[in-house]
């Protein structure tokens, strides 16, 4: 089987790292030519099977995400084999995913295999090891065409691996955004709580979280103040692109994000005053 992996920032190399322990008869290619790897899929006469998709979607200006950089390697790779399976783990509006994937299926006379698998690799530590991240995560969610291909694929290099589920494509997508702005929303809830501890004359405010987070309900992750970058609020890549994003979504159908909006107009305030 030959593997394309598109993009090789940190998930990129975390799935070609994690592939290339893979114990099946697997061929692994890298497409990334700003990062100096040319892959000509033309130039080689065995068709690419399938290809995971890990280029950046950087916002917009407006907030939205930008994918011309995943349609760019949906146009290259179909056009050349319509039988290639697309695995996307980059962030895009769900909303676009969902139009091409339809306009694709209703327009061309043959199908369009696109599934969307949502990457959750942490962003708060700059040396963290990725490759190590991903082999040992825990659940994956994979929504569209080919769900059991790509888990089949990746399960044998996942040994930690307890919980998939297979969803639509549309579920898979947002289900990027909702995680995301959680977390964020969540980050942003423990700094409201360590502000009104201290300006009480209180002490240990990690003690009183250490507590508080025996009850499974409300976790550990992200309840720390300040963060493990140690600053206040949420930062990084992901929090704030994709809450940007989301409310744009909202916006678009119509919909109001009031509890985003003050989520963002206070992670300002803790983050930035």
């Amino acid at each position: 089987m030959k593997v394309v992996v598109a993009g090789y920032g940190p998930v990129g190399q975390a799935v070609v790292s994690a592939l290339e322990n893979h114990p099946g008869d697997i061929d692994i290619f890298v497409d990334d030519p700003q990062k100096g790897f040319n892959f000509e899929p033309h130039s080689n006469l065995t068709p690419v099977d399938a290809v995971v998709i890990s280029v950046a979607t950087p916002a917009l200006p407006d907030g939205r995400c930008d994918t011309s950089n995943v349609a760019a390697v949906l146009d290259k790779y179909y056009a050349l084999n319509s039988d290639t399976k697309f695995l996307i783990k980059s962030a895009v509006d769900p909303l676009w995913l969902s139009c091409i994937h339809e306009t694709a299926n209703s327009l061309l006379d043959r199908h369009f295999n696109l599934t969307y698998c949502p990457e959750f690799l942490g962003g708060s530590n700059m040396h963290r090891d990725t490759t190590a991240e991903f082999m040992g995560q825990k659940f994956a969610i994979y929504g569209g065409d080919a769900c059991r291909f790509w888990d089949e694929l990746f399960r044998p290099v996942l040994p930690e691996l307890k919980d998939v589920r297979y969803t639509t494509l549309e579920q898979a997508a947002f289900s990027k955004y909702v995680e995301n702005c959680f977390l964020a929303t969540k980050v942003t809830f423990f700094n409201e709580m360590y502000e009104i501890f201290n300006n009480c004359g209180f002490e240990g405010f990690d003690g009183m979280v250490e507590a508080i987070t025996l009850d499974p309900r409300i976790g550990w992750s992200h309840t720390q103040v300040p963060g493990p970058d140690g600053k206040f609020g949420y930062g990084g890549h992901c929090f704030p692109k994709d809450m940007a994003a989301l409310r744009t979504i909202a916006a678009d159908v119509g919909q109001g994000s009031d509890l985003l909006d003050v989520v963002v107009e206070l992670n300002e305030k803790h983050r930035y005053s």
